[in-house]
């Protein structure tokens, strides 16, 4: 019965708060009430379809998420283009990675790049500090290079281009992962749970630049889940390429392809692919100025001083801060030897879990609670890092109701273990 009704359970539980939002998302752009209106006519169609036909069902959920998700991202993006201005109506995050490639393009090393007068200043930035990214790309290259073609043919064909037009596409990816890793009902729920947590829609507006690196994750999931070993070991380097962040998330795939039924050759094949993408797409960089690329990706990150990210955000550092223990925003500090013990028990709560459990939605659950666990005690831990996390364990969470997979035979690795 939960999953037969979960669909519209969900879309009620989690659209009301959503839309609730997005209605205070239209109040500020004053946009007119009759668009309100059939924003709304359309969300109660398609509760309207989920609740009556379950034949429909996808279609209806889609539809849902589509004007409660994607509807307010593609309004940011008419409306910044079409409506002057002096804010860009875009996060400062989603608008450097364009402006990285358009430095590219330009035969220009995107890493030690003034970023001062491209018009990433005018971006919202409510800090009491100036923003630091104008001056620093903490983005690894794969950001930068992986969506490249398509700003290219954008510009060329159209004359703008938009990174929420590379993260919509993400998006979308997702679902359709989501959808593939249980078809039916519970990869619909993992869908909707997904991108309608409260809140979502409105950190999509200005660009939820985390969500190629999750597509990526997800798709190495289910490569690993059908046992295609070198091709999840793409997959995986694509997203460690992409950001820094993927790291966290290989351990836990790493025993969930051993849980899976992975031989050490095949392994091993899998995490040198993955190790060969990471190389193709950094060694450039690293030879046109490798002082810039460690300045901008690691110093900024872990370094002191005036090079370093000034402590923010919601985690552990700025409760640190707050309680004078550590006494200035921009002070170095051993956030790592926090980080890395919390990370490695996620880890060691994985491999104990996935040696017996083996599920798909184990894993993805997994990998949320590894990145909540290392992101929380983060230098800076910012709501768009804690939503990352949220997400991959809500729909994880969901995903676990779904049929377990076929019981893969032991690996040497399970068998060297026990």
């Amino acid at each position: 019965m939960l999953v037969r009704r979960g669909e519209a359970l969900l879309l009620i539980l989690l659209g009301i708060p959503t839309a609730a939002v997005d209605w205070q998302i239209a109040n500020t752009w004053a946009l007119p009430g009759w668009v309100r209106l059939a924003c709304l006519a359309a969300l109660i169609g398609a509760l309207a379809i989920v609740i009556t036909s379950p034949r429909l069902a996808a279609v209806g959920a889609a539809l849902a998420v589509g004007v409660l998700y994607a509807l307010p991202i593609v309004g940011g993006i008419v409306r910044w283009h079409l409506v002057p201005s002096a804010m860009a109506l875009i996060g400062d995050g989603a608008y450097q990675m364009q402006l990285s490639r358009d430095a590219l393009m330009r035969g220009v090393d995107p890493y030690g790049f003034n970023y001062d007068g491209t018009g990433m200043e005018r971006a919202p930035w409510g800090q009491p500090f100036p923003n630091p990214a104008l001056h620093h790309l903490d983005y690894w290259p794969g950001t930068v290079v992986l969506p490249l073609p398509l700003q290219a043919a954008f510009h060329s064909i159209l004359g703008w281009w938009d990174e929420r037009v590379w993260l919509l596409i993400a998006a979308v990816a997702i679902w359709v992962l989501l959808c593939r890793l249980a078809p039916g009902p519970v990869g619909r729920m993992a869908a909707i749970a997904f991108f309608l947590i409260p809140g979502h829609s409105l950190l999509a507006v200005l660009g939820d630049n985390d969500l190629p690196m999750v597509a990526l994750l997800l798709a190495a999931t289910l490569a690993i889940g059908r046992r295609r070993w070198l091709i999840a070991g793409v997959l995986l380097g694509l997203a460690i390429a992409t950001k820094q962040t993927a790291l966290v998330a290989v351990p836990v795939l790493a025993v969930y392809a051993i849980a899976q039924g992975i031989d050490r050759r095949a392994f091993f094949k899998a995490a040198g692919l993955a190790g060969a993408v990471v190389a193709v797409l950094f060694v450039p960089f690293l030879i046109w100025n490798a002082h810039a690329f460690v300045a901008d990706t690691i110093l900024f990150n872990f370094g002191g001083g005036s090079g370093t990210y000034p402590i923010q955000g919601i985690g552990l550092s700025a409760l640190l801060l707050n309680a004078g223990i550590i006494r200035g925003s921009r002070d170095a500090f051993p956030f790592l030897l926090i980080q890395l013990p919390l990370v490695f028990a996620a880890w060691l709560v994985g491999w104990r879990w996935l040696r017996h459990h083996r599920l798909f939605g184990d894993a993805v659950l997994l990998m949320g609670t590894a990145f909540f666990a290392f992101l929380f005690a983060n230098r800076f831990s910012q709501p768009t890092y804690l939503l990352l996390a949220v997400e991959l364990m809500l729909a994880g969470q969901v995903l676990r109701r779904a049929l377990p997979a076929v019981v893969a035979p032991e690996s040497e690795f399970s068998i060297a273990a026990a």
